[in-house]
C-alpha cells in the first residue's frame, strides 16, 4: 500500500518480481472485486499482467527478472527526459539467483534511478 501512497502509479513503474507478491497490489489498483478469480478461467492472471491493468508495467511468470527488467525501464526513462521513478520489488528467494546478482551488479556500475525493494518472506 505504501509504494502506491508515495509513488505516484502508473505514471512511476512499480516491478514486482513474483505474482504472488502482486496480489494486494491488484487489489489496491481496481481488482478487489476480481481477486477470487485467480487461477479461473477467464479471471485475473496469477501474475502482473500488462493486458490487465496499466499498472502492471510487465507480464512477469519466472521469479528473479525484476531488477533487469527495472534497469532497462530506469534507463529508457532517463534517455526520453521523463521524471519517472521505477522500483523493483524482489524476495529473498529470487535475489539468490544470479540473473538477480548479474542485474544488481550492472546496476551499481551504470546507476540507474531506481529502487529495490528486498521483500523478506
Amino acid at each position: 500500500m505504501a509504494l502506491h501512497y508515495v509513488y505516484n502509479t502508473p505514471f512511476d513503474q512499480l516491478i514486482w518480481d513474483v505474482g504472488h507478491q502482486a496480489y494486494p497490489h491488484k487489489i489496491l489498483t481496481g481488482r478487489r472485486d476480481k481477486i477470487g478469480t485467480i487461477r479461473q478461467k477467464g479471471g485475473l492472471h496469477p501474475f502482473p499482467w500488462r493486458g490487465e491493468s496499466e499498472y502492471d508495467v510487465l507480464s512477469v511468470g519466472h521469479s528473479s527478472t525484476s531488477i533487469s527488467a527495472g534497469i532497462g525501464i530506469a534507463v529508457a526513462a532517463e534517455k526520453e527526459g521523463k521524471d519517472r521513478r521505477t522500483v523493483c520489488v524482489i524476495g529473498d528467494g529470487a535475489i539468490t539467483a544470479g540473473m538477480a546478482f548479474e542485474a544488481m551488479n550492472h546496476a551499481g556500475d551504470i546507476r540507474p534511478d531506481m529502487l529495490v525493494i528486498l521483500k523478506r518472506q
